[in-house]
């Protein structure tokens, strides 16, 4: 709240959204990023899980300008967040007007990590970032990680909070190969507040998230042909991914990994508990450092929940550090 007010005496912190044209044809991806007062070279992106676009996610504000990526600029980094195509304000693949059935599953990892150097060469040509920390979540920690080994000097550091990881029994056929799915937003609402894995009585979303985030998550997303108005259609490659990644098969080799590395969960995330986080955090074995931290009273969701200001501290921290000690 003292960071809201002294952005209110600075002035106001709007979300300014690029449409960044992809290689090879008319598609684009969406940009949404919010700059410091003052000249900064220093920059955040946030990369979004496998249902919900960014402005449902870091960019999701509880009150005007108290969002994730607010708080990140008030620290003084310019704070971006990117659409996959098939997302919020990116452009929608062709394969997701048709039938589900009649294409692969749309975004996978590979290509969704392209997205991510169309996003980071954009901010450094356009924005003037040199040092660009990655900040992903979910599924978004395969396509993150992925860019990383891909572009061993194309960031400053990568956060993964709540990562998928590598289960001991994992089932890669449980969902079908389509290239995408219906999902309501109170559907995906009342998953989000994780009330099988909870204690009983226990509520931990913010009251914001109850209130709005059903709605505007609705009105980010287009009703495609036929389908009812409350149906948005979800690509089902993050889906895959994310079973292919409890099966042991990731689209990147976490050595090749040479930046500092930080996985940082929750401790009721049902994708990953301390275990799986070390093992996982283990075969990074280039990074110059790496950090893992388990935060109570926190989800696989926990920057929609009451605990997502320790997540914000946490995640400021490490970028911090990662700065102080670099060579």
């Amino acid at each position: 709240m003292i960071g809201a007010m002294a952005s209110a005496a600075l002035g106001a912190m709007p979300i300014e959204t690029t449409n960044i044209p992809l290689p090879g044809g008319p598609a684009h991806v969406a940009l949404h990023c919010i700059a410091p007062h003052g000249a900064t070279s220093k920059a955040v992106l946030f990369v979004h899980g496998a249902t919900f676009p960014t402005k449902l996610a870091a960019g999701f504000q509880f009150r005007p300008e108290d969002s994730w990526m607010h708080d990140m600029a008030r620290r003084g980094y310019l704070a971006c967040g990117l659409d996959f195509l098939g997302y919020g304000g990116s452009s929608t693949p062709a394969a997701m007007k048709g039938k589900a059935s009649a294409a692969p599953p749309v975004t996978r990892a590979p290509e969704a990590s392209e997205q991510i150097a169309t996003a980071v060469d954009y901010m450094r040509q356009r924005k003037g970032a040199v040092d660009i920390h990655v900040v992903a979540h979910s599924w978004g920690t395969i396509p993150a990680a992925t860019y990383a080994a891909r572009h061993p000097h194309g960031l400053a550091s990568l956060t993964l909070f709540g990562p998928i990881v590598q289960k001991e029994k994992a089932d890669t056929d449980k969902s079908p190969k389509d290239a995408w799915f219906h999902l309501t937003a109170q559907q995906r609402l009342e998953q989000l507040r994780f009330e099988k894995v909870l204690p009983a009585g226990k509520v931990l979303l913010e009251s914001a998230v109850a209130t709005r985030w059903a709605g505007e998550y609705r009105a980010s997303m287009p009703v495609v042909g036929n389908d009812a108005p409350d149906q948005m259609r979800i690509p089902n490659g993050p889906i895959i991914d994310s079973e292919e990644g409890a099966a042991g098969n990731f689209p990147y080799v976490a050595a090749q990994v040479r930046v500092p590395v930080f996985v940082v969960f929750g401790n009721y995330d049902v994708i990953v508990n301390d275990a799986e986080a070390s093992k996982f955090l283990d075969r990074f074995t280039s990074s110059p450092m790496k950090w893992q931290l388990r935060i109570d009273d926190g989800t696989h969701v926990m920057h929609l929940e009451r605990q997502r200001w320790s997540l914000y501290e946490s995640v400021a921290a490490f970028i911090r550090t990662t700065s102080e000690v670099a060579p």
